[in-house]
């Protein structure tokens, strides 16, 4: 991290799990599809992606292989949801927005499976992107 760098942190509920990732993100998203519904609990989950090698983690989340070589992190502990990453791409993580100690300063730039969205629970920003399935 360079001295201008932004540094971002957040966690689980419990804080045995707790990461930091400097800089600005690379993307931001709400995924509707079914699977990030149940790991969420939630309408939609969102998610803010960055390069894989500008987070560090005090704690290591557990992977869940929720479908092939697709991975969902949580706290051991509490069971925070905190990751999705795709295990084919070791570039960029996405982090969900609620784990940040300071969600505000990010922006969702699209949604994902909106097929599947629950349109009574959730609106679709128009302003943004819309992909059926993952982009």
């Amino acid at each position: 991290m360079t001295a201008n760098q932004t540094l971002h942190s957040g966690g689980c509920l419990c804080g045995a799990v707790r990461f930091s990732a400097s800089g600005d993100p690379i993307g931001g998203n709400h995924c509707h599809c079914a699977m990030c519904r149940k790991d969420s609990g939630s309408g939609v989950s969102t998610f803010v992606t960055f390069p894989t090698n500008a987070v560090t983690w005090n704690g290591t989340p557990t992977d869940y292989e929720s479908s092939p070589n697709r991975f969902r992190g949580f706290c051991p502990k509490c069971g925070s949801s905190l990751t999705w990453r795709d295990g084919g791409s070791a570039e960029s993580i996405d982090l969900r927005l609620g784990s940040f100690d300071d969600p505000t300063p990010f922006k969702a730039t699209k949604h994902l499976w909106v097929s599947t969205a629950l349109p009574g629970f959730v609106e679709l920003d128009p302003d943004i992107d819309h992909f059926d399935q993952r982009s």
